[in-house]
């Protein structure tokens, strides 16, 4: 099950809730970078989690994670400042942060919130008598999206640089770009493809995401096998696509109210186009989203064909 069926799943349980009769008998897997599955598979599991860390990140030798403390994932804001809700955040055996996020959509101020909560992490660090001594910090991002303009790199390493210079080692900024790394190996001749613990977990959940047979040495590894079997969508309970697809008509209502405030902008300002414009910017949204194209046309008044133009 990919994204967009993923969410053809929860908008079908919205109305009937009985439609996943159907699709279990349609689709073997559940979409794994859903936020609600992946909390599923992660949140509390910790051994499962450092081997997805240090996999995911590359660490190797001393820098590899050995175990991971979760602490509660929400920063409640103060006074105005805006609260910080994390996928997963912890802490490995030194004391050094962690953050997770799975990244759903692109956009322009992508940066701007991880830079943000990175900094929610680094205030509540310091107390006012402790002195500027930060730990090092670590900021996974896994993203459904191209994010980047690089299209033969999937993998982004990101920190401080002075005169083409690591400057500032202690905050490290990695980013996966999950679709983009599919797209590469897809077309890449079987023996040039890449060789590392990262690609073969990324080879795992494409399987997972395509519905395709697993090879079975990879479940030589207990961590594929009971990967696998949790993300059978047999396994998962019907009370979590319940939620989330409750949250999804929550964000599609942001959508329209979006367009609405986008409207009324565009009437003031004397802009004959500015309905037009707020439709096209709310179906782009939502199209990111993996929201259907016919439930896009039947949410923004545009036509299909207009929204696929998008």
């Amino acid at each position: 099950m990919n994204k967009a069926q993923y969410h053809e799943l929860l908008l079908a349980m919205r109305e009937d809730p009985s439609a996943i009769v159907e699709f279990r008998k349609k689709y073997r897997n559940v979409y794994p970078f859903s936020d609600a599955v992946f909390k599923l598979l992660m949140q509390n599991n910790a051994p499962r989690l450092v081997v997805f860390l240090n996999t995911m990140l590359g660490l190797e030798g001393d820098d590899r994670i050995k175990d991971f403390a979760f602490v509660p994932q929400e920063f409640p804001g103060t006074l105005d400042n805006k609260t910080a809700i994390f996928d997963i955040i912890g802490q490995n055996e030194k004391g050094e942060p962690i953050l997770v996020e799975v990244q759903q959509t692109s956009g322009p101020f992508f940066m701007d919130r991880l830079l943000y909560y990175t900094a929610r992490i680094i205030t509540n660090r310091l107390k006012k008598s402790a002195e500027y001594r930060l730990p090092r910090i670590y900021v996974l991002s896994v993203l459904t999206c191209d994010q980047f303009a690089e299209p033969e790199t999937y993998f982004h390493h990101v920190h401080f640089v002075k005169n083409g210079e690591n400057f500032y080692p202690k905050l490290d900024f990695f980013f996966v770009e999950v679709e983009k790394f599919f797209k590469i190996d897809d077309k890449c001749p079987k023996e040039s493809r890449e060789r590392n613990p990262r690609a073969k977990m990324l080879r795992f959940f494409r399987n997972i995401i395509r519905e395709e047979e697993i090879p079975e040495q990879i479940f030589s590894e207990e961590f594929y096998r009971a990967l696998e079997q949790d993300l059978s969508l047999e396994q998962v309970e019907d009370e979590l696509f319940l939620k989330e697809a409750d949250r999804m008509h929550d964000i599609i209502y942001e959508r329209e109210s979006a367009f609405a405030e986008g409207e009324a902008k565009g009437k003031e300002i004397g802009l004959a186009e500015g309905e037009e414009i707020a439709r096209r910017e709310m179906a782009k949204a939502m199209l990111a989203d993996g929201v259907p194209v016919s439930r896009i046309a039947a949410y923004s008044g545009l036509s299909e064909d207009e929204i696929r133009a998008l």
